[in-house]
């Protein structure tokens, strides 16, 4: 299930509390032909300067968050007589295209958003650099993780403001851990485990003890059966490669002057996978995950994971599915949640960030700032558009508001919501969703590559890395001849 399918489940089931997403993926990196601005509000009041705002390249065409924005816009366009705010809300499917219809065309909206990391993907360049109205306002950016700033940096340019984050943690099953008598693992980063360092060698340590066939045999016990495995010690629940590999380190493929690379920390992590599917065989393979055994892919849910990679937009799935008045029936009792594991020494977070962006081309930047900053600010905005609030002083309201609805779901199950807090202070950077030439070529490959580590044995993953980056490295410069015909 994509993640945008689930932010609209949490919609469903509690409307003060939904999941983020970055929304998904329309990027194309050939031209495509222009299409006609969609019409504009009725004309504005005479002598205020009108701000359009453009929704839909991310979140915001869902039914209750397209009410929330009318509402805010109403409120905001009766509260002043300076900006006018001119609201645009174009289907997610075709928001793409039309967006660069209109920046092509020299009729760029003024503000869009809320957008993601992967929906930003392809307008390279065509967003203003922030510092500037930052810093002619005051604009407070300490309220911010300065983590979390850096990451909505493209380059020297701070193209967005933090708002909604979803940042990775490890989710465990403490009804699983307390059947094995092991301790509940860290909430701070650099604490160790049961006395030594928490580490992904010794998460695998855990999930290999935590990995048991049908007849109560663990995986590093003898006689343990492979193939008839009841509960698996850890998988990486809806990541794609990247995602999954910058749980260990973050990396791109893009390397020196514009040349494909893979990370050795991504060859790491997908070795690290490999083995772990198919010689430790403590992680399930595609098919198992796909199986009634894994809750047909909700793996956490099933009951039978002791550990997963997860994120906040994931949490409503931990209980299974929900019947319309939102209730459900959880396989398992207790949860918790942890830090990352570190690799050589650094912790790695994937992190979903949405933003809002101003295009170059806006013809009121000043006012655009004016106007995005207040829409950031509204509370009833953010609860429609759920995730996590990337402002320090917003995020205990969300915690207690998350309190309030698991309670209903896993009663007297406490959930350590500072790991959250110190995840993201790690935000894998580059992020796992950053731009590339070429990606929806690239996306796919990858995406080809990790489906093969996932459904085939006996490979050999150094001749598998070396292709992988053999036709990157050609959807690059079919980039560049597309570029420069």
């Amino acid at each position: 299930m994509r993640r945008s399918g689930l932010r609209l489940t949490m919609l469903a089931v509690i409307a003060a509390l939904v999941t983020s997403a970055c929304g998904p993926s329309p990027v194309k990196t050939t031209p495509v032909e222009l299409i006609p601005t969609p019409s504009l509000p009725a004309a504005s009041p005479a002598g205020v300067t009108v701000v359009r705002w453009f929704v839909g390249l991310g979140l915001g065409d869902a039914a209750n968050q397209v009410s929330a924005e009318e509402a805010f816009v109403k409120a905001y366009n009766a509260s002043q007589n300076e900006i006018y705010i001119s609201l645009e809300i174009v289907p997610t499917d075709t928001a793409y295209e039309t967006l660069q219809a209109e920046i092509a065309n020299g009729n760029a909206p003024d503000i869009v958003g809320p957008v993601g990391v992967r929906s930003r993907n392809g307008f390279g360049g065509d967003f203003l650099d922030l510092s500037g109205e930052i810093a002619k306002t005051g604009y407070d950016m300490t309220r911010f993780p300065s983590a979390v700033v850096d990451l909505l940096e493209e380059g020297t340019s701070q193209v967005g403001i933090p708002y909604l984050i979803d940042p990775g943690f490890i989710f465990y099953n403490k009804d699983i851990f307390a059947k094995a008598n092991l301790p509940d693992l860290p909430t701070k980063v650099g604490d160790p485990w049961n006395g030594q360092p928490w580490t992904w060698d010794t998460l695998e340590t855990i999930a290999a003890q935590l990995t048991v066939d049908t007849k109560g045999k663990k995986s590093t016990d003898t006689g343990f059966s492979p193939t008839s495995i009841a509960q698996y010690g850890i998988d990486f629940q809806w990541a794609d490669g990247r995602t999954m590999a910058s749980c260990f380190s973050a990396g791109t493929f893009l390397g020196p002057a514009g040349t494909a690379t893979i990370p050795a920390g991504w060859e790491a992590a997908w070795t690290w996978y490999y083995n772990a599917m198919w010689q430790t065989h403590i992680a399930p393979t595609e098919k198992v995950i796909d199986s009634a055994l894994l809750g047909n892919g909700s793996t956490v849910a099933s009951g039978h994971l002791a550990m997963a990679v997860s994120w906040p937009w994931a949490i409503s799935t931990y209980g299974g599915p929900v019947d319309k008045n939102g209730n459900s029936s959880p396989k398992f009792a207790k949860w918790g949640i942890a830090v990352m594991p570190s690799y050589n020494g650094l912790t790695s977070s994937p992190m979903d960030a949405d933003t809002f962006v101003i295009p170059k081309g806006s013809a009121h930047p000043d006012a655009a700032f004016t106007a995005m900053t207040a829409i950031m600010a509204d509370k009833s905005l953010q609860i429609a558009y759920g995730g996590m609030p990337a402002a320090t002083a917003d995020q205990p309201a969300w915690f207690a508001q998350f309190n309030q609805y698991l309670a209903k779901i896993f009663p007297g199950n406490t959930v350590s919501w500072s790991v959250l807090q110190e995840m993201e202070n790690y935000p894998a950077n580059p992020s796992p969703e950053a731009d590339l030439p070429n990606f929806q070529t690239v996306i796919n490959l990858t995406a080809a590559f990790y489906t093969k580590m996932q459904t085939t044995n006996g490979l050999n993953l150094t001749n598998e890395f070396t292709n992988l980056q053999n036709s990157i490295q050609k959807a690059f410069e079919q980039a560049s001849l597309t570029a420069n015909p």
